[in-house]
This record gives structure tokens, C-alpha cells and sequence, in this order.
């Protein structure tokens, strides 16, 4: 059985990375976009609970920013308590929601800030 993955768009024309969505590339326009399947694992880049959230939401309400591999980025909704800034973390799909659990699957990247609020994990350029 292979490791799950996540799918992504990639676009040919200018080899950009995003979550699929309808439409055409974000950046160059193109309809071309392709499947591309990249490992679930991500680091925490943002994290932050909403003690007032919106309409439907129930308090507290955790968010995390994520980058995955390609250079993807997106917000996940947090399963258990906040994830340290610079965690390694496993993102799933449920439906048209991605979720983290709160739990690590493996230390920070980078040396990565791990605890308080403000401080962000070093800034590495897309690859």
C-alpha cells in the first residue's frame, strides 16, 4: 500500500503549485493545470485560535497556516490544541476542509521557533 498523499495542481505553462480550485491558474492564467500528488507533511508557519469565530464555527476555533512540499501553502483547521510555530505536521482532506492534528508526526524544520507568540519559524525561499 503507498503513503497517502495529497493532490495539488501544477501548471505547465508556468510551473506553479495550488490547491486545486475551479478557474485558471492564479498566476498565469492558463487552463492547462495537471494532478500532482505530494506527500501530506507540512510545517507550521502561523497558528492562532479565534475565541470568537464566525456564525456556525464553535469557540475556539484553531487555524494553521502550513507549507507543503512544492512550495504549497494553505490554512488547515487545528484538531486538538495550537501546534507549535516550525512543527511537522499531517494534513488531511475531509471534504472541502483540511484539517491537522495537533500532534507532531516529527520535529521542526529549520530550527524553527517553537512557542511563543509573534516569532516566526527562518524564512527559507520556495525551491
Amino acid at each position: 500500500m503507498s503513503a497517502p498523499q495529497l493532490l495539488v495542481s501544477r501548471c505547465p505553462s508556468c510551473t506553479l503549485r495550488y490547491l486545486p480550485r475551479a478557474g485558471p491558474c492564479p498566476k498565469c492564467g492558463s487552463m492547462e493545470a495537471q494532478p500532482l500528488a505530494i506527500p501530506p507533511q507540512g510545517t507550521v508557519l502561523a497558528a492562532t485560535e479565534l475565541e470568537s469565530p464566525a456564525a456556525g464555527w464553535p469557540p475556539p476555533h484553531r487555524i494553521a497556516l502550513v507549507e507543503l512540499a512544492q512550495a504549497v501553502r494553505l490554512l488547515a483547521l487545528v484538531d486538538g490544541s495550537l501546534p507549535p510555530l516550525g512543527t511537522v505536521v499531517t494534513v488531511r482532506r475531509d471534504a472541502d476542509t483540511y484539517r491537522v492534528m495537533s500532534q507532531p508526526t516529527g520535529g521542526t524544520r529549520g530550527g524553527g521557533v517553537s512557542e511563543g507568540r509573534g516569532a516566526r519559524p527562518p524564512f527559507e525561499p520556495p525551491r
